[in-house]
């Protein structure tokens, strides 16, 4: 702590003014090395939300972005109950100001606010560098590592009704229209059968299944289903890729970038989550 104080350190809630993203654009990307941080993005994500604006802090160091951690407002329901929830999107500290503990830091900020705005519950997909923090500085729980994979089948055996007693992350219609105006991907949707399909096409051979659901009626936009091999990641207890084994490829842990892990962490609630209460898609979260 005496070295935060010692540099004179402040932490300041997100600015969301254009001027604000414009400043938190340019760190993103320089501290990622990804570009796809643009303001258009930030102000999507932080701003435009149905279910709130965003949730987190900044930290401040001679008038510059030291670090950032940042949370947006999702809606749940479990067992018949709304739940006010919020999933954990971008944490980020610059290279010459890590090791000072500012993660932690901002994250207790932000989860404090959080409680006191009358949140329930925080959601987060960590990979390998980031989980051992978030579970040891900052109590989450493991639910399970995400599963991943490519196959050139949609699942045969779907069963919405089993997802009753779990854990689920509906999308009202504003909410699925402004999760599909995400700037950096371009959404197709399929009514496949007795199912609706949203995805994002990679190229002329494959395609990203962020969601399937029951078939939409008002899906006007409707385009037919043509043959790709399907990603899919994600975490369902509505339907499964294992009935055909020899159709579906599980990607080894070697051959992903990063095996992503769901985690959680309650703030007024007491909810006990794991991979058998629990249904988490990409749609859910903005990596793809």
């Amino acid at each position: 702590m005496k070295d935060i104080l010692s540099k004179n350190y402040s932490f300041e809630e997100i600015d969301t003014s254009c001027s604000g993203l414009e400043t938190l654009s340019q760190f993103l990307c320089q501290t990622f090395k990804n570009y796809k941080f643009t303001p258009e993005y930030l102000d999507w994500m932080y701003n435009k939300n149905p279910n709130g604006g965003v949730v987190g802090f900044n930290a401040i160091n001679e008038n510059e972005l030291a670090a950032h951690y940042a949370l947006i407002p999702l809606q749940a329901h479990y067992k018949n109950q709304t739940i006010r929830a919020l999933v954990s999107i971008n944490t980020a500290t610059s290279f010459k100001h890590r090791g000072q503990g500012l993660f932690t830091i901002l994250a207790k900020k932000t989860y404090l606010k959080a409680t006191n705005q009358g949140f329930e519950i925080i959601l987060a997909v960590a990979n390998a560098n980031s989980i051992a923090g978030f579970i040891k500085k900052l109590d989450f729980k493991y639910i399970d590592q995400l599963d991943t994979c490519v196959s050139p089948c949609l699942p045969k055996k779907i069963d919405f009704k089993n997802l009753k007693n779990c854990f689920t992350l509906p999308l009202s219609p504003q909410v699925f229209k402004w999760r599909l105006a995400n700037p950096n991907f371009n959404y197709s949707q399929y009514n496949n059968g007795d199912t609706h399909i949203v995805a994002n096409d990679l190229n002329y051979f494959a395609r990203s299944i962020i969601k399937i659901s029951e078939v939409d009626v008002n899906c006007l936009d409707e385009k037919s289903l043509v043959p790709k091999i399907n990603f899919w990641v994600g975490i369902s207890n509505s339907y499964s890729w294992d009935e055909k084994p020899f159709m579906k490829i599980r990607i080894p842990n070697f051959l992903k970038p990063s095996p992503l892990h769901l985690i959680y962490k309650n703030l007024s609630n007491q909810i006990a989550l794991d991979r058998t209460n629990i249904h988490f898609e990409a749609i859910n979260f903005d990596a793809f």
